[in-house]
C-alpha cells in the first residue's frame, strides 16, 4: 500500500501535516523509495515496537525491584542512627560502647575491606553510570585492548541486582552472572546503544587491475546497497588499505552502514553475508579475484644452493602474462549479478 495512508496520523487537530511525526513515521516503517509499503513490512514494524515495549515493562520491573532492595539498605542505616539518636535522647551514654566495639569493626575491616569496596563500586555502576538495561546485549573487555572489527561477542542481560547483573549468552544459551564490582573497571559495549553498525569486508585484487575495473567494481556496490533501502544507509568507505607488490595484489576494504543497530545481529550477519557473496560474484565476472601463486618446488638435492633455496628456478615462472583488458564491463552489465541476491524486506 501507499504511505501516504500512513500520513493521516502526521496531521494535528487542523489536519495540517507535522513534519516531525512524519518523519518519525518514516523511521519506523521504512518504506522504500517508490513511498511503498508491503504487508510484511508493516508486520516487521509493528513487531519492532512490541518489543521494545515487553522490554521496557521488563526493565521498569526489575528497576523496581532495585529500588526495593536499595530502600532496605537506606532504611537499615537510618533506624541504626535513629536509634542511637533515641537512646542519647533517654541520657545513656552509648559512646562507650561504640569505642569499645571499633576494635572489631577494625578486625572486620581488614576482612571485608575489599569486598565492601567492591560493592560500592557496583553500586555505582547500577545508579549512576547505568551502562546497560535489560535486554540489552552486552561485551565486555578490558579498557586497554582494541576491539574487534567485526563486531564483539555480546551476551542478553536477563536481570540486574544490587549485587550481581545475569546475561545469557545467546548463541548458545548459556546462562552466566558477573558481580557488579568486579565489571565496573571494565569496558562495556552497548550493542542497543550502538545504532547502524558499521561493517567492514576486504577484498584482494589482482596488482595489475586496471583502475577502470575497479571504479566499475564501486559502481556496482553502491547500485547493490542502494537497492536495499531497508538494509543499508550507505556505501561509507572503498578504499586501498594494503599494497603487497611482492604477492601481486591489492586489499581493498569494503564499509557499509547499516540500518539495524548492534542489538539485532542477525539481519546484520545477512546482509554482510549477501554483500560479501555479491562482491565475489563481481569481481570473478570483472576477473578481479587475486589467486595466491604456486610456490615453486624442487624435489632433486642437486638443484638446492648452500642456503637450501632452490638456485636453478626458472625466471620463466615468475613473469605472468598480463590478464586482457579487453570486454570491458559497465555496473550495468552487472544487474544480472545482483538479481541473484534477493532484496531484503
Amino acid at each position: 500500500m501507499p504511505f501516504t495512508v500512513f500520513s493521516v496520523l502526521a496531521t494535528d487537530e487542523s489536519g495540517e501535516l507535522q513534519n516531525g511525526r512524519m518523519r518519525s513515521l518514516i523511521r519506523l516503517f521504512r518504506p522504500d523509495r517508490q513511498g511503498n509499503l508491503t504487508k510484511l513490512d508493516f508486520v516487521q514494524s509493528i513487531d519492532a515496537v512490541y518489543k521494545e515495549l515487553r522490554l521496557l515493562r521488563a526493565s521498569i520491573a526489575n528497576s523496581a525491584q532495585i529500588d526495593l532492595a536499595f530502600e532496605r539498605v537506606i532504611n537499615f542505616f537510618y533506624f541504626f542512627f535513629v536509634g542511637i539518636i533515641a537512646v542519647l535522647i533517654w541520657g545513656i551514654n552509648v559512646f562507650p560502647f561504640l569505642l569499645s566495639s571499633t576494635t572489631y569493626f577494625l578486625g572486620l575491616s581488614f576482612l571485608f575491606g575489599a569486598a565492601a569496596s567492591n560493592y560500592f563500586e557496583g553500586l555505582l555502576l547500577i545508579f549512576l553510570r547505568r551502562p546497560y538495561d535489560i535486554g540489552d546485549r552486552i561485551a565486555l573487555s578490558l579498557p586497554f585492548l582494541d576491539t574487534n572489527p567485526d563486531g564483539s561477542s555480546t551476551w542478553f542481560v536477563e536481570k540486574v541486582s544490587l549485587f550481581t547483573t545475569t546475561v545469557r549468552f545467546a548463541t548458545t544459551n548459556e546462562v552466566a552472572t558477573y558481580s557488579n564490582g568486579s565489571i565496573a573497571p571494565m569496558r562495556i559495549i552497548n550493542a542497543n546503544r550502538s545504532p547502524k553498525a558499521i561493517i567492514h569486508i576486504l577484498m584482494k585484487f589482482w596488482l595489475e587491475t586496471p583502475f577502470q575495473r575497479i571504479k566499475v567494481f564501486r559502481t556496482a556496490l553502491e547500485n547493490f546497497v542502494n537497492a536495499r533501502p531497508r538494509e543499508w544507509v550507505a556505501l561509507v568507505g572503498f578504499r586501498a588499505t594494503r599494497v603487497e607488490a611482492d604477492f601481486g595484489y591489492v586489499e581493498y576494504r569494503i564499509i557499509c552502514q547499516h540500518r539495524e543497530a548492534w542489538q539485532n545481529i542477525g539481519p546484520i550477519l545477512q546482509s554482510k553475508a549477501d554483500l560479501s557473496s555479491f562482491s565475489l560474484e563481481v569481481s570473478k565476472k570483472l576477473d578481479l579475484r587475486y589467486v595466491s601463486p604456486p610456490m615453486p618446488v624442487k624435489l632433486t638435492a642437486p638443484g638446492f644452493n648452500h642456503s637450501g633455496l632452490i638456485s636453478n628456478y626458472s625466471s620463466e615462472n615468475e613473469t605472468k602474462e598480463p590478464r586482457s583488458a579487453e570486454n570491458t564491463l559497465t555496473a550495468d552489465d552487472l544487474q544480472d549479478v545482483a538479481a541473484l541476491f534477493v532484496i531484503r524486506e
